[in-house]
């Protein structure tokens, strides 16, 4: 039990960084198209990717191998209950309210003033995980969480004059912090909905049915707006980055779910990606897109890094 929960873990940090590459990657794009068709593309883009490995079992047929990981990939088209669609069409509801808000947060906020609301998620992923799967964190586990949490503001302090309270009025005079908070809330509700629904499935089969169902709709939406046209001007100039970022997204959300099925706290999962998010896109928002004060950003992102530490340490 011990080694699958170390792997887990190990699952855990290589879904953080993958969520990291795909945030700069997506920053990109939002300033380049728009970014409903943006997204559009990035969400049948992993639909492709995942269709070798789809046709490669038979309707129905199991893995020969009871590792994680073979489960992953030779998935084939399984046995759908009506319990995994009304769970994967909740996920894909707030996956599309989620996604197009982010997008919309780093298109008129910096990068590293928006993503560090999203280490909020553990603290709402650890109450809903409690409530919904009786999963309970560690002493040490909470305490880590609460540090990310202190990082996270640490990174926008706001004015002097605003004293201890700063970093909540910095929220409220920064449209994409508030979008991004609503983007948390999202965050910590669809996790549970995906670990339910993958065990009914694979991680890597539900990655691509909720990639599918957001695709879909998203392009009925812009064509029933009239935006056909630009819909496909727009995926004809995505392809070359498109692609990478499909895959990232793809390799994030398959990590993430296969973390959970080796038996990591949701809780824990979202620490660690958030935390490994947040100062790879602060970092990606100095070098990249001219992000200034950035300094005083990784005290906050060192504070975090100490949370994510905390939360290992939990489990061992």
């Amino acid at each position: 039990m011990t080694d699958l929960l170390e792997f887990g873990f190990i699952l855990a940090l290589l879904s953080a960084l993958s969520w990291a590459s795909v945030d700069i990657i997506r920053k990109y794009i939002v300033a380049n198209l728009n970014p409903t068709s943006a997204l559009v593309g990035l969400m049948l883009g992993q639909v492709l990717l995942l269709l070798p490995f789809v046709l490669m079992t038979e309707v129905g047929a199991a893995p020969s191998s009871d590792h994680t990981l073979v489960k992953t990939l030779f998935i084939g088209i399984p046995d759908l209950s009506k319990s995994y669609l009304i769970q994967s069409a909740g996920s894909i509801a707030l996956n599309l309210a989620a996604n197009l808000l982010f997008l919309r947060a780093v298109a008129i906020s910096p990068l590293s003033l928006t993503t560090p609301y999203l280490a909020l998620t553990p603290v709402f992923s650890a109450l809903v995980a409690f409530l919904w799967l009786g999963q309970i964190v560690t002493g040490w586990g909470i305490v880590g969480i609460l540090i990310v949490c202190v990082g996270a503001f640490f990174l926008n302090p706001g004015s002097k004059s605003d004293g201890l309270l700063a970093p909540i009025k910095a929220i409220a005079s920064e449209r994409g912090s508030l979008y991004m908070i609503c983007v948390s809330l999202c965050w910590s509700i669809t996790p549970i909905l995906d670990s339910k629904a993958s065990l009914q499935t694979s991680p890597l089969w539900h990655t691509a049915f909720l990639a599918l169902g957001m695709g879909v709709s998203l392009a009925i939406y812009l064509i029933a707006r009239g935006e056909a046209r630009t819909l496909i001007a727009d995926l004809k100039i995505l392809p070359a980055v498109g692609v990478c970022a499909s895959f990232l997204l793809l390799a994030a959300m398959t990590l993430q779910l296969s973390a959970y099925g080796e038996g990591v706290p949701i809780a824990y999962v979202e620490t660690i990606k958030r935390a490994g998010g947040v100062t790879t896109a602060m970092l990606a928002g100095y070098l990249f897109f001219g992000e200034k004060d950035i300094a005083r950003r990784f005290i906050g992102a060192a504070v975090m890094v100490i949370g994510v530490a905390m939360v290992l340490f939990s489990g061992g």
